[in-house]
């Protein structure tokens, strides 16, 4: 076991250079981010007491940043309310997750949501991940050894209840998305937390190296592409090849029905990518993974030459579930 974490580390610190140069998920040192953690191996498991949150900074009026400690780390999000806010009215919340590398600045700039959120009025959380003893940041989803003594799950499980209390989220419509190891971060959420409805995942599949139990159904949405080397779409040894992730959650949620659907050439490039949807689920819900064709490792916008964009389609599958 521990020759098979040093090969996965290696590996992913070698793909570090690739993500880095990624334009889906950049790696940057700006914008919010955990510089006070390095070697703690903090568990906030047992930690049951409510955040203590601040204000960190503010990006506009609509947009702030915060901090909190968990777990023996310092925390920071970034949270964006629609216009005409009001805390008597319940809305859904979101959190979006960046990328291994990368941090919660440059997915709040590059994803969109805070103009989705306008005009759909619900609230974005771009939430940082933690910094390990090599200065990388990412998630604990068994997939990066070094972030192992992080309680992710235990702090956005503190999270829902802060947003509970201090914004009046709709406790029945709280997603989680996220680019690559974001992915694999919102995946593990929907595996652990009954507070999750749904999750989104943009070249981030299920560490393979775990089990998932789900205490619910979930309604899933995934995105990946074929081409994709730092995630391949075929799986590794650390991560599940994105059919099987698909079909786990189809057949947990117990779909009856299967369907695919060709994904219009919306760049005009001959290439066509598939839309994979599982229905008839229990509860209404809806596994769905749209297999971008000779795409690789990045997010999916319209702008950038895909023919779709993952940030719509993602808020648009959510809103009604």
């Amino acid at each position: 076991m521990r020759l098979q974490t040093k090969i996965i580390n290696t590996y992913l610190s070698i793909l570090c250079l690739i993500l880095v140069s990624c334009y889906g998920d950049p790696s940057s040192t700006t914008g919010p981010s955990d510089n006070n953690n390095t070697g703690d191996n903090g568990n906030g498991g047992n930690d049951t007491s409510p955040l203590v949150v601040t204000h960190f900074d503010t990006i506009d009026e609509q947009t702030k940043v915060f901090s909190t400690m968990f777990g023996g780390y310092q925390r920071t999000f970034i949270v964006h309310v629609p216009p005409n806010f009001d805390p008597n009215y319940s809305v859904p919340l979101l959190f979006v997750l960046h990328g291994y590398t990368s941090n919660a600045n440059l997915i709040h700039s590059y994803s969109g949501f805070d103009d989705i959120a306008d005009q759909e009025n619900f609230i974005a959380v771009y939430v940082q991940g933690t910094t390990d003893i090599y200065q990388n940041t990412g998630w604990n989803v068994d997939v990066v050894a070094s972030f192992a003594g992080v309680d992710d799950v235990g702090f956005f499980k503190a999270l829902i209840e802060y947003f509970k209390t201090d914004y009046n989220i709709n406790s029945e419509k709280i997603f989680s998305c996220g680019m690559s190891l974001g992915g694999f971060m919102s995946y593990r959420l929907a595996c652990e937390l009954d507070e999750i409805n749904g999750i989104g995942s943009v070249t981030g599949s299920m560490a393979a190296l775990s089990a998932c139990n789900p205490p619910n159904k979930k309604n899933i949405i995934h995105f990946h592409g074929t081409s994709d080397t730092v995630v391949p779409y075929n799986g590794v040894v650390w991560s599940l090849p994105v059919q099987d992730a698909h079909d786990f959650w189809a057949n947990k949620n117990n779909c009856k029905n299967q369907s695919q659907i060709t994904v219009p050439d919306f760049n005009n490039d001959g290439i066509q990518s598939t839309q994979f949807l599982s229905n008839d689920c229990d509860d209404g819900n809806e596994v769905i993974l749209y297999q971008m064709k000779n795409e690789g490792h990045t997010w999916f916008r319209k702008g950038w030459g895909h023919d779709l964009n993952s940030s719509e389609l993602i808020w648009e599958f959510f809103k009604d579930k």
